[in-house]
């Protein structure tokens, strides 16, 4: 395979147009290296990580597969740079939709939970890199040594603001949330067991149907009367844990 030109834009995959690109981001053509990513996202999300090709993905760019080690050193750092991109996107989207969410405090926290189950569907495979990492121990221990602080701060971010929601549920209040976590806040956070105990029950809540509807309960995939009521099964769900607050 010759050495593509920097200013060429065409790829072998003909589905690789403008538009598909958007799908990630503003940029309708993004620089190659993102490309690599965003194909990667799609592909495990599709198919999970252990049936994941990198030589597939440079295949529909029109690059050599050592272009994999050049930006990513090896098939796994690539799964782990996308893995931390997932995540980052995904916490990001489950502010955005409760900024979006009409200003009343349980709407507000309805909205994080919606989105936490949605966003977790259309994760798709990545569900078992993030949530499961001994399956992918390597990829794991590279997202580890390049991207623990980063995701710890996401973490913390997400906890502490959701602990916001959740007192404003209980005290009738629509409150700012904060866009950094600062000492101050971390300490108030560790000294209010309640708040700590009922964010954790509200998270730990919607991770669980978020898991049991992205994966597709092998136990109940095939029961008529919950799949045909998931979607209210889920919502009855979230009401539920709301109200309980």
């Amino acid at each position: 395979m010759g050495r593509r030109r920097i200013e060429d834009t065409s790829h072998p995959d003909a589905t690789l147009t403008n538009e598909y690109w958007l799908r990630f981001g503003d940029n309708p053509q993004p620089p190659m290296r993102e490309k690599i990513i965003y194909l990667t996202m799609a592909a495990v999300a599709e198919r999970g990580p252990a049936n994941f090709n990198s030589a597939e993905v440079c295949d529909r760019l029109g690059i050599t597969h050592p272009m994999v080690n050049h930006y990513f050193d090896n098939r796994d750092g690539l799964l782990a740079v996308t893995a931390y991109v997932v995540y980052d996107r995904y916490v990001q989207s489950l502010w955005e939709a409760v900024a979006k969410a009409p200003a009343d405090p349980a709407e507000r926290l309805k909205a994080w939970m919606r989105t936490q189950v949605r966003s977790t569907d259309r994760m798709g495979g990545w569900g078992a890199v993030l949530n499961y990492p001994h399956t992918s121990l390597t990829v794991t221990t590279i997202m580890n040594d390049q991207f623990r602080d980063d995701i710890n701060e996401l973490f913390e971010w997400n906890v502490a603001r959701l602990a916001i929601l959740v007192s404003d549920v209980k005290k009738g209040t629509v409150s700012a949330l904060p866009t950094e976590i600062d000492s101050e806040m971390r300490a108030t956070l560790s000294s209010q067991s309640e708040v700590v105990a009922m964010v954790s029950t509200v998270a730990w809540s919607a991770l669980g149907v978020a898991l049991w509807n992205a994966g597709q309960h092998l136990a109940s995939a095939d029961v008529p009367e919950v799949m045909d009521r998931r979607d209210a099964l889920i919502e009855a769900h979230i009401d539920h844990v709301v109200n309980s607050l």
